[in-house]
């Protein structure tokens, strides 16, 4: 018995497992509806054609991936394909209405291969997309050594060179492996030379002051920008106020300082910071009833040191402002008898607003 049992099983035809089929991985990515119809024909278009590879479709967890450079989708498919093993990754695009890109990268080769094609959504043909993307897969591999390309490649690979009008002993040119390497970064846009502001501003003594000195007013500002972060300009505000430091002394008081300004932006996320100094003239009209003299007008140089943060569109942004102005001399009302101080400007003064931002030109 136990012969008849060894004598069977050596007699059994063995069974070998060999190597799994090639593996090719289609990206997936977003689009109007027509084209991800396309995406979706143009797959089961490539399982049927490549019916001896695994064709895996699947998503790409990048934002907005068909309209970034080819570099950048480079950098986001090649860890897919590295993870999945694959040889080759695939993908579609439609950068303009009516023009269809075919992407291929074949792993192991360092070639990537793209190729354009003009097409309305009438004529469209995914059974033509996919001969075509089997036609860069062949020529992905059409130099490498044939120990190192599967079976199944290999017969894309005769199939490709079969189609090609070369003569059998005559090499393709080059050109028809060379990479195409990524395209250069796309320069930034120029930069809006001039930002126009206007704001809302409350401005309150901090520093030596006497009697009423919160006041309310606005600004204007224009700065002219030498790039994309450097820029000078003007500041032009007027703040004024009405107190009553005594019960007796009604103050009144208005400024207007005039000051050129220096800044540079720096980004951080969606907000824009503008660090700004600036020097030069301010103007001060006070006048009170009860005091000698009865109205002063002060001119004395003012200097700020200060910053604004924008957040919004390129084009319009909302605006805060927080700076410091500090005064070279003071304007200052008295009362008789015995030189008694009604108000005094303050030396130092801190100014904060809300406004609204405009670049251009």
């Amino acid at each position: 018995m136990t012969a008849l049992l060894l004598t069977l099983v050596l007699a059994a035809p063995r069974v070998s497992i060999g190597p799994p089929p090639p593996l090719i991985v289609m990206i997936r990515t977003d689009g109007p509806p027509a084209f991800v119809k396309t995406q979706a024909r143009l797959h089961e278009e490539l399982t049927l054609l490549l019916d001896s590879f695994i064709v895996l479709n699947t998503p790409i967890a990048v934002p907005d991936f068909p309209r970034k450079p080819l570099a950048d989708q480079l950098a986001a498919v090649l860890p897919v394909a590295k993870a999945n093993d694959a040889a080759a990754v695939v993908w579609l695009s439609e950068p303009l209405p009516g023009q269809l890109m075919l992407h291929l990268v074949a792993q192991g080769t360092g070639r990537t291969l793209v190729r354009t094609l003009e097409f309305d959504r009438k004529s469209r043909n995914e059974s033509a997309l996919a001969l075509m993307m089997r036609e860069l897969l062949g020529t992905a591999f059409l130099y490498e050594a044939p120990a190192n390309v599967p079976p199944q490649l290999r017969a894309v690979v005769k199939q490709t060179r079969a189609t090609m009008s070369y003569a059998p002993d005559v090499a393709p040119l080059a050109i028809a492996d060379t990479p195409i390497a990524p395209p250069a970064p796309a320069r930034p846009p120029d930069p809006k030379r001039l930002r126009l502001m206007a704001f809302g501003l409350v401005d309150s003594g901090v520093i030596d002051h006497l009697g009423g000195a919160t006041r309310y007013g606005g600004a204007l500002s224009a700065l002219f920008k030498l790039n994309h972060r450097l820029g000078f300009g003007i500041d032009v505000s007027a703040t004024g106020h009405r107190a009553v430091p005594l019960e007796s002394a009604a103050v009144s008081s208005v400024s207007l300082p005039v000051l050129a300004v220096g800044t540079r932006s720096y980004t951080l996320g969606d907000f824009a910071f503008w660090p700004r100094v600036g020097l030069g003239p301010e103007l001060t009209w006070t006048s009170s009833r009860q005091s000698v003299p009865g109205q002063i007008t002060t001119l004395t140089g003012a200097g700020l040191l200060g910053v604004d943060v924008s957040a919004g569109t390129q084009a319009f942004s909302i605006v805060f402002r927080l700076q410091a102005l500090a005064r070279l001399g003071r304007a200052q009302l008295v009362e008789l008898p015995g030189d008694h101080v009604v108000w005094r400007q303050p030396a130092l003064s801190l100014h904060a607003g809300i406004g609204l931002a405009w670049e251009g030109l």
